[in-house]
């Protein structure tokens, strides 16, 4: 075996950087006690101040001005070394035994992810972000196979990760990466004993500005996919996107009979949020209609 081989790490950690300084300092400070010989991967859209990363001196971190988080996690999946590829986002608090148990569970499926469950101190903005993004990640749920995995807590086979690269080039948007994977026969599971917390973001405006991102980006995948028909469907669909993913999450949280009453509270800025993501998502479809996918 050679030298490089002997000091790869078995797990590498990969940690796209949004929200801000204080949100990525809790998120390094919760994987600090349990890193355990794994790579630690920090890639973020603008530098984070020189003292923070020196309190962290585990962190590899990266560079790449303006970039979003599936852009983020693909640059550290291509400066990554593990067998294993874990994904999360600076928002997030990795429980206790994150690392311990992504090791475990990696055994069981090509693909793991868990559940994503609200952290303490949140804001009605957080709050409405927790439902658009991840209120189908709640806990308690049963373990389960699973296609819309959150990459926000996911952990990979490098050797899936390669044979899917040009999947990724453009960014790690999971969806497409899961749909190749599972139509290749990989197990995708979704587990709850895989826990993280989400932290305050950056804020409305800024999770504005992500959602209506997103939705485009997400539009275009599909816009490339899709002939003209279909396109020019998702652009005249838009106004019914909004309240088809707010009903959704609506009934995600009566399923759980958890966080209701959050929810409705939070509910004006989560049709707001969609409403973002619906816009972004119609410009998506508009721009594949004229050619500039």
């Amino acid at each position: 075996m050679s030298s490089s081989s002997a000091e790869r790490p078995a797990l590498s950690i990969v940690v796209g950087s949004i929200g801000g300084a204080e949100g990525l300092e809790a998120c390094l400070a919760a994987l600090a006690p349990q890193v355990d010989g794994a790579e630690v991967l920090v890639c973020e859209p603008a530098p984070s101040p020189a003292e923070l990363r020196a309190r962290f001196p585990f962190a590899r971190f990266h560079v790449r001005e303006g970039a979003l988080v599936p852009e983020l996690w693909r640059d550290g999946i291509d400066a990554s070394r593990g067998a294993t590829v874990a994904l999360t986002i600076s928002p997030m608090r990795p429980a206790p035994d994150w690392v311990a148990r992504i090791r475990e569970l990696e055994q069981r499926a090509e693909v793991v992810a868990g559940a994503i469950d609200p952290g303490p101190d949140l804001r009605l903005a957080d709050w409405a972000e927790y439902f658009c993004r991840y209120a189908r990640d709640m806990l308690p749920f049963e373990g389960h196979e699973c296609l819309e995995l959150p990459g926000d807590n996911a952990a990979y086979r490098r050797d899936d990760l390669e044979r899917t690269r040009p999947l990724y080039r453009d960014g790690f948007w999971e969806p497409e990466v899961n749909r190749r994977l599972h139509a290749e026969g990989a197990r995708l599971w979704h587990t709850p004993e895989l826990v993280v917390l989400q932290g305050r973001s950056g804020g409305a405006r800024a999770f504005t500005r992500q959602r209506v991102a997103h939705g485009r980006a997400h539009g275009q995948q599909r816009g490339a996919r899709f002939g003209r028909g279909r396109n020019l469907a998702g652009v005249l669909g838009a106004p019914l996107v909004a309240p088809l993913l707010t009903a959704r999450i609506l009934r995600e949280t009566q399923q759980r009979r958890r966080l209701r009453g959050r929810a409705l509270v939070a509910l004006p800025l989560v049709l707001w949020f969609n409403a973002a993501w619906a816009a972004g998502e119609a410009r998506g479809h508009l721009d594949a209609l004229r050619g500039h996918v």
